[in-house]
């Protein structure tokens, strides 16, 4: 008997991942500790048991930083409800339409319909823990452009989801191919044209078993053309993505969907990636894959989010107008004893994103 994850991608056109149910529940399995178990072979105790895919020491061990969107799955209907009661909900930062006991906003609004207000929270989990290109000379010929003129680029990455085996129940993007639309660049910024071809790139990769997994662009200051270094301007002290790259990476993570059963409306979060070509610490051309929160998708699907204009690492919350109104939106900072006290603020100037 076989079965199928719960959530595949509404434009899935690669092989369908199909395993036997009993390798589906993701349990870690341990081998009989020759020092502690006192059992024999075929015996289980609790330092040979197998672990749940969400164990936090197990991924810590591992250096795993997120638990992959399935293992959140696992967790959710793991207790004794076995998932009865769960749902996925997106977040809405709309007012609820239809609301019949006041005049619309600006007018009136109320409990029944006002959204509510939002906290940002670390997600725990992700929906693809690895991005992996099939070979180098993808990316080589994607980086010509920028090595040729020194102006950055855009492309759009083709290819199909698998099992990652390295993370229990995790998903890689592997991919196959660099689409670069039509667009204009220079050596500080990018902007995509009106692609005529866009239907028909779809179709010659559905074609070829291949599907829309993400998107790349690039951030390359030339250091020393001589010795083929490049500036590292992005970094904890400053940014790893702009305020205007996280809001265009929710768009397209909203234009790509997770198909989901656990969701009311069928879809939850995104498994489309987001790829950066920068610099690293050493001063060599680097990548590093990324993909916005549900709560960013949320923020950018409801036109909440925008950049702000002289610091690209933050982002800004719309103010209430007569044609919106914009849920508050708090986050959380702590004090100088950190781990201990935490207090919520409320935000609408510029936020780290």
């Amino acid at each position: 008997m076989q079965s199928t994850w719960s959530c595949t991608s509404r434009t899935d056109v690669s092989s369908v991942i199909v395993m036997k149910s009993s390798a589906q529940d993701g349990r870690i399995k341990r081998d009989r500790d020759e020092k502690l178990c006192r059992h024999n072979s075929n015996g289980r105790c609790v330092h040979c048991s197998a672990l749940e895919p969400w164990d936090e020491n197990y991924l810590k061990e591992q250096k795993i930083k997120h638990f992959s969107f399935h293992s959140y799955l696992k967790k959710l209907t793991s207790g004794a409800a076995r998932g009865k009661f769960v749902a996925l909900e997106d977040l809405n930062c709309k007012i609820r339409s239809g609301c019949r006991d006041h005049p619309p906003w600006p007018k009136g609004i109320c409990s029944k319909c006002q959204p509510s207000a939002i906290t940002l929270n670390r997600q725990p989990y992700r929906h693809v823990d690895n991005v992996m290109f099939e070979n180098t000379g993808i990316v080589e010929r994607f980086l010509n452009y920028w090595r040729t003129t020194g102006h950055q680029r855009i492309g759009f990455l083709f290819g199909k989801y698998e099992i990652h085996p390295d993370v229990p129940l995790g998903i890689r993007a592997r991919v196959a191919a660099i689409y670069e639309p039509p667009q204009e660049s220079n050596r500080d910024s990018i902007r995509l044209l009106d692609d005529p071809h866009d239907a028909d790139v779809d179709e010659l990769a559905r074609q070829l078993g291949l599907q829309r997994v993400g998107w790349i662009f690039t951030d390359l200051l030339s250091e020393n053309l001589a010795s083929g270094t490049v500036k590292h301007v992005r970094n904890i002290k400053t940014h790893f993505l702009t305020a205007q790259e996280c809001i265009l990476a929710g768009h397209l993570q909203n234009k790509y969907p997770n198909r989901c059963k656990d969701s009311s409306n069928g879809y939850f979060g995104s498994k489309f990636v987001t790829v950066c070509v920068t610099g690293d610490e050493k001063k060599q051309v680097h990548m590093e894959g990324y993909a916005v929160s549900a709560q960013c998708m949320a923020l950018v699907r409801d036109n909440c989010l925008i950049p702000t204009k002289d610091a690209p690492e933050l982002g800004y919350i719309r103010e209430s107008s007569d044609k919106q109104y914009v849920p508050d939106v708090y986050y959380k900072v702590g004090d100088q004893f950190h781990a201990i006290n935490h207090a919520s603020r409320v935000r609408r100037n510029g936020f780290f994103v």
